[in-house]
């Protein structure tokens, strides 16, 4: 599932529908930004969004809320 779901990201097939602009700051501790970057890497997204992306997705489709 991990992998569907990444590969989805990656190619644009899940992005929100409505592209409005937020602009959030993320107070995250240097291990947390570690991990994002792993992710980041791992999973070969473009971009921190796309990463971030996929966490809020994974923890969504994990506890049933949405599905890929």
């Amino acid at each position: 599932m991990p992998e569907e779901l990444a590969y989805k990201i990656r190619n644009g097939e899940i992005r929100l529908k409505s592209q409005e602009k937020l602009h959030k700051t993320f107070n995250l501790n240097i291990s947390e930004f570690a991990l994002l970057e792993q992710l980041k890497q791992k999973w070969g997204f473009a971009d921190y969004s796309q990463a971030v992306l996929y966490c809020i997705w994974n923890a969504s489709v994990d506890d049933g809320i949405e599905t890929v």
